[in-house]
């Protein structure tokens, strides 16, 4: 009679895992000829591809990220230089309104029109209750 025995889990997955590894290099040495590149008895570079394609795609990221980075920090500098000339443009504007608003640059303006300041003060007017 046969014997029961219980499965390796551990072994299936390493079998599984060698399948998978095997399989993707297997692809890339058939496409690109990886054991003519390195040998055929260096079978170290074939057997850790996945792991070599998965740090060149970080790297790669981390390249990108850098530029993006770098090009983000560029914007923030030029936008700030914006708006100190935009701020410094918006104090002299408001200086020039208020000192526009002034009697005397008011009068300066209007006397070209014939108008002028009156020289007597202004008369107070008092009405009674009784009047109303």
């Amino acid at each position: 009679m046969a014997k029961n025995t219980f499965r390796q889990p551990e072994r299936v997955a390493k079998q599984k895992q060698q399948r998978r590894k095997l399989k993707l290099a297997s692809w890339l040495n058939d496409a690109i000829g990886l054991d003519r590149l390195f040998g055929e008895d260096n079978a170290w570079p074939i057997q850790h591809i996945d792991r070599i394609l998965w740090v060149t795609f970080l790297l790669i990221l981390y390249i990108g990220l850098n530029h993006n980075a770098e090009r983000l920090v560029r914007r923030i500098q030029r936008t700030k230089t914006q708006v100190d000339e935009l701020r410094s443009e918006f104090t002299v504007l408001q200086a020039d309104f208020n000192k526009s608003g002034k009697q005397s640059e008011i009068s300066k303006r209007v006397v070209g029109l014939g108008l002028a300041d009156s020289q007597t003060p202004p008369h107070k007017i008092v009405v009674k209750s009784d009047e109303h």
